[in-house]
């Protein structure tokens, strides 16, 4: 397929799994800050700066009275046009993606995509405020995830698929090892867990395996090292694997390009990785050297099937 092809795939599944994480990700830190952090301050502002960096957004909130704090990240993370990583960024992105192969895609994954396109640039935060935010982020999230089945049951499973199935789960990955990343190993509360879960999409999925146990250490080794949780860094690197060599016809466990060739180096940490091992390191540590791998192998993806030819 055509190079071009391959890249509006890849950065359509990337953008719109951004946007599905980052909905939820505003609208489980709303709840939270307004119900058990309300009463501070810097707690409140601890949060939302570390949201923030979570999705690489640099806004300082210093200068937010405690009051504000929510809504002014809430705003900034969702409708500027200053990031590439806002809602509304991600959703236009995603947009000109499927318009530019929208004849590789099926009829309703387009007209879903528009939909959400559509139902996300008639929004302003006062047309949000009469129903209050988590309306309009549940919204989001509920069309995002929807997307990802409309793509899996209507779009033939050849290799445009196998490029938005690498778009998906490298961006799913990188978020929740910065999620983890971002997670402040000095607060073991339940509380504070239960947030990490939550951001994660993990809350059910992880009272159902460990029968509501809380410990962090179990937390930590469900959203890292689960091989059956779709939202596990472990899971979602086997995806990746997955597809890559799918594309490229090769046996698994053996590489023939830049980007399988990184991805080999990646996946033994995680399957042979103990949870011990990684509270040793520290956890945050630990999801530092998971994002720069996750990082480079991007850019391999990116080198190996989206190069840059220059023109003489």
């Amino acid at each position: 397929m055509l190079s071009r092809v391959a890249e509006s795939m890849y950065w359509l599944s990337r953008n719109i799994e951004r946007a599905e994480t980052l909905a939820r990700m505003l609208d489980v830190n709303l709840n939270r800050t307004m119900d058990r952090y309300s009463a501070s301050s810097g707690r409140a502002q601890k949060v939302w700066q570390s949201v923030l960096s979570i999705i690489g957004m640099t806004a300082d909130l210093s200068a937010v009275s405690a009051r504000e704090t929510a809504q002014t990240a809430f705003e900034y993370c969702t409708f500027s046009t200053e990031t590439r990583t806002s809602i509304l960024s991600c959703i236009r992105i995603a947009r000109q993606n499927a318009l530019g192969v929208r004849a590789e895609l099926s009829t309703e994954v387009w007209e879903a995509i528009n939909g959400l396109y559509l139902f996300v640039e008639a929004q302003s935060p006062r047309s949000i405020a009469r129903e209050g935010p988590s309306s309009f982020l549940r919204s989001v999230r509920n069309t995002t995830q929807a997307i990802g089945g409309v793509i899996d049951a209507t779009v033939t499973h050849d290799d445009a698929w196998n490029f938005l199935q690498i778009g998906r789960f490298l961006e799913r990955s990188t978020i929740t090892s910065r999620i983890v990343q971002g997670h402040d190993p000095s607060d073991p509360s339940a509380a504070e867990l239960q947030r990490l879960l939550e951001m994660c999409c993990a809350s059910e999925p992880f009272a159902k395996v460990r029968h509501l146990s809380m410990e962090p250490t179990e937390v930590l080794d469900f959203v890292l090292l689960n091989a059956q949780f779709p939202r596990s860094v472990r899971f979602c690197v086997e995806e990746i694997d997955a597809a890559l060599h799918r594309i490229s016809e090769t046996v698994r466990s053996t590489f023939s390009n830049e980007a399988e060739r990184v991805l080999g180096r990646l996946l033994p940490v995680l399957e042979f990785v103990q949870i011990e091992e990684i509270v040793a390191e520290g956890s945050a540590n630990f999801a530092l050297r998971l994002s720069e791998r996750l990082l480079a192998l991007g850019a391999a993806v990116e080198a190996s099937y989206f190069p840059r030819v220059p023109v003489a």
